[in-house]
């Protein structure tokens, strides 16, 4: 057994989570950066775009906590190997047979079922592998990953999309996830730092993880349907599909290095993440409501504030989960990261369905209200936290 001195962390441990994340939510999210070109090619509606990545959210809440569960008991690297492989599976089919909407909401379901069992896990590979003095830090490198997959979802657009056709973004989905298969590290299982294991005892209770699950759902319904509809959108206000794709690259972008400072940040910080995490996503809503305004030079602003600050907090928030529950990483992350799908699920089916039936506009200001309400349910989950650990 492998055992980590003061602040050193294992470079092969973060490209191992931050690589295995990529692959395995860049299915949902080139569906969609690439959806002004499916909707075309398979005569798709607003609402069934949202269907599409609601149905994969959905299906990722049957696997998130049960593989919580396994991962605590058996480090959850075996569950993220047979992950990137049946990603690669999924995706090679959606390549090769998804010719209408039902064939492509089959395999999405199967892809997210993939991704509910990869998150919890890489959530618990990274709390054995990393100290807790830098785990603030790895968190956000790790989640990291939902931004690279959004920005390479924006550089498909113009690169693939526009070239060979929107199918071929699929297949270079498979053929990342064969070579990470092919690569990933055979000692990953050897990493576990004693420091996790030897952490104060705290009562688990299910409560304050409820809330929090909430808070996280309401947060993340906003932001995917972010990453679902702002290329479409910015389309129909006027951009051309390349420039709006490459919108989807800037706001990645932000969203790498919100994460990854907020990380090192709460390092240095020592508490008050969830405090923090409500303040960004409070923050994030001025964005939503700035997309609301339909003013075509407002759209880079209000891209870079909502995928920086509306939807870069995820990494702080994790660290904050386990930080709380260090014994029951795998349930309270699969617990709340259940949320997150939740959310993900209803987020772009309502917002395919407000903008399909009443108008665009409409839409962002709900996203926007979705993340004022995030927030202050993100603060009633941390009182809840705080009562636990005084009783």
């Amino acid at each position: 057994m492998e055992q980590r001195q003061g602040d050193k962390i294992s470079t092969p441990t973060l490209v191992f989570a931050i690589s295995s994340t990529t692959v395995a939510t860049l299915p949902v999210f080139l569906t969609g950066a690439l959806g002004v070109e499916i909707s075309k090619s398979l005569a798709l509606k607003p609402s069934q775009l949202g269907l599409l990545i609601g149905a994969f959210f959905a299906s990722a809440t049957l696997s998130s906590v049960t593989s919580g569960k396994i991962s605590e008991s058996h480090g959850g690297t075996f569950i993220i190997r047979l992950g990137v492989v049946s990603t690669a599976i999924w995706t090679l089919a959606i390549f090769v047979f998804a010719h209408s909407f039902l064939q492509f909401l089959v395999f999405l379901i199967f892809a997210g079922i993939t991704n509910g069992a990869i998150q919890p896990a890489v959530n618990v590979y990274v709390a054995n592998a990393i100290p807790r003095s830098r785990q603030g830090f790895a968190f956000g490198v790790k989640q990291a990953a939902i931004p690279v997959s959004t920005l390479l979802s924006g550089l498909a657009v113009p690169l693939v999309a526009l070239t060979l056709g929107w199918h071929y973004a699929y297949l270079g989905t498979a053929l990342l996830g064969i070579l990470l298969a092919i690569t990933l590290p055979k000692n990953a299982n050897a990493a576990r730092y004693v420091e996790t294991v030897a952490a104060p005892k705290k009562t688990y209770k299910i409560l304050p993880l409820v809330v929090l699950a909430a808070a996280m759902a309401l947060g993340a319904g906003a932001a995917n349907a972010l990453g679902a509809f702002l290329v479409e959108d910015a389309v129909r206000v006027g951009w051309s599909p390349a420039d709006a794709g490459l919108l989807v690259v800037l706001g990645s972008l932000a969203g790498m290095i919100s994460r990854v400072i907020n990380g090192h940040l709460a390092d240095k910080r020592g508490g008050r993440h969830f405090v923090v995490t409500a303040q960004m996503i409070f923050l994030g809503s001025l964005g939503y409501a700035m997309l609301a305004f339909h003013i075509s030079y407002l759209i880079l602003p209000a891209t870079v504030i909502t995928y920086g600050l509306g939807w870069g907090w995820n990494g702080l928030f994790n660290y904050a989960v386990i930080k709380t529950h260090p014994q029951s990483a795998g349930r309270a992350t699969g617990t709340t990261q259940s949320g997150a799908y939740i959310g993900s699920v209803f987020g772009p089916i309502l917002f395919g369905f407000v903008a399909q039936h009443y108008s665009f506009n409409l839409a962002w200001y709900l996203a926007a209200a979705s993340a004022v309400v995030s927030a202050g349910t993100m603060v009633l989950g941390r009182h809840l936290i705080v009562l636990r650990d005084a009783s």
